[in-house]
Formats: C-alpha cells, structure tokens, sequence
C-alpha cells in the first residue's frame, strides 16, 4: 500500500476514534440530577415557557403518576390544570445508576405548592418516590421513564 493511503487511511481512523469518544462521554451523577431537576424547574410556575418541558424528555416519554399513563403533551396538558402560583420541591435520597447509554435514578421528592382557585389560596404538601430511567438521544441526556408514587399528601386552606 502506497504511503499516502496508509497516511490517508491513518487520519481516517484517528478522525473516528475521536468522534466515537465524544459521543461516548461517560454519563455522571450530576447529569443525571442536572436533567431531573431541569425537568421540575421547566413546569415550575417560574418557567416562562413549559414546553421546555420536552427538552429533558425523549419523544416516546411515559410517566405513571395518579394511576394514570401519560405522554409528554398528556403531563403538559394535567400540570396547567393546577392554578398553582407558588411551587418548588427538595429532592433527596439521590440512588443513581449508571451504564453506558443510560442511567437510572431513584430518590425522595417534596413538594410545596399554593394554588389559587375561585378566590381561595390552597397550600398542598406532597411526599412521592420517584423514580427515572435516562437514555442518551442526540448527545443529550434526556427521560424516557418516570415513575412517581405519592406516599403522604395534606391541603390546608390559607388566608
């Protein structure tokens, strides 16, 4: 084989290798935790926009949540139901997984939210589990799946 061919063939090979292991990156425990909270702050009543929503879940996303299954669009749909003005939760117990495409994460999820319904202000306290699966799509880490089980709720009504 002629040197230029091997020169040739050698870039080519090296040009692969270095693109292979960029979109290869080890996925981490912050990215994981960087998507799922991403994910609550894009429905947060603070989001300007909660189609943003879809930029942290894949295009065949399912959640289970109330005893129901839903899409993106579905979950979209339910959470600007909620009147809600006020809201934030804390997230804790972190237990992540990680392989080489994907990762799964468990944890402990509380939620504050005051919601506004005819004149009256509401504050609901939620306990869940919570559970994700992540897979790499397009280089990014995004939900697939996403479990969540309310283990203690309480309303109370505010002045």
């Amino acid at each position: 084989m002629p040197i230029d061919k091997l020169k040739s063939l050698a870039l080519t090979l090296s040009l692969l290798f270095t693109v292979s292991c960029v979109n290869n990156k080890p996925i981490t425990e912050q990215e994981v935790k960087d998507t799922i909270l991403g994910m609550f702050d894009s429905f947060s009543v603070e989001s300007d926009n909660i189609n943003n929503f879809k930029n942290y879940v894949t295009d065949d996303y399912v959640l289970y949540e109330i005893g129901k299954v839903m899409t993106a669009d579905d979950f979209i749909e339910f959470a600007q139901t909620f009147n809600t003005i006020e809201d934030d939760w804390t997230i804790s117990d972190w237990n992540i997984s990680i392989d080489k495409n994907s990762a799964h994460a468990y944890f402990k999820n509380q939620g504050r939210f005051v919601t506004l319904n005819d004149g009256k202000k509401e504050l609901l306290n939620y306990d869940w589990h919570e559970s994700a699966y992540l897979v790499r799509q397009d280089g990014k880490l995004k939900i697939k799946f996403y479990f969540s089980d309310t283990i203690n709720q309480s309303l109370k009504t505010l002045k």
